[in-house]
């Protein structure tokens, strides 16, 4: 199986409803190696990461189905994986998030791809 390495989102502002970040179809797999947030705004704004299946939809809060959240404080980036250890999507998965405040959440996601 051909594996490439990927670089899956650039600078991708989250909003406020669900942003994909990258998915995946009935045939391949993919490696998630790098995933960061960079909070560009003044005030502190959570973010919560999803891995799902690309049919469901994201529910946060208590019962929710997200991976991992916490709070961005204004200038910083958090590194996910360094919290969440190495996320691997496979068939038909999506990965995505959803930020405290529209636009002002940047987003860098790359990896590879196996098919």
């Amino acid at each position: 199986m051909p594996t490439s390495l990927n670089n899956f989102a650039t600078a991708t502002q989250i909003g406020v409803t669900a942003t994909d970040l990258e998915a995946t179809n009935a045939s391949e797999s993919k490696f998630v190696g790098q995933l960061t947030f960079t909070n560009t705004s003044a005030s502190a704004v959570e973010v919560i990461v999803y891995k799902l299946l690309t049919s469901a939809t994201e529910t946060a809060g208590s019962g929710g189905n997200w991976l991992i959240k916490k709070s961005v404080q204004p200038g910083a980036v958090w590194n996910a994986i360094a919290d969440v250890g190495n996320i691997v999507l496979g068939n038909s998965q999506t990965l995505s998030a959803i930020a405290g405040t529209t636009a002002v959440i940047n987003a860098e996601c790359a990896g590879t791809v196996e098919t």
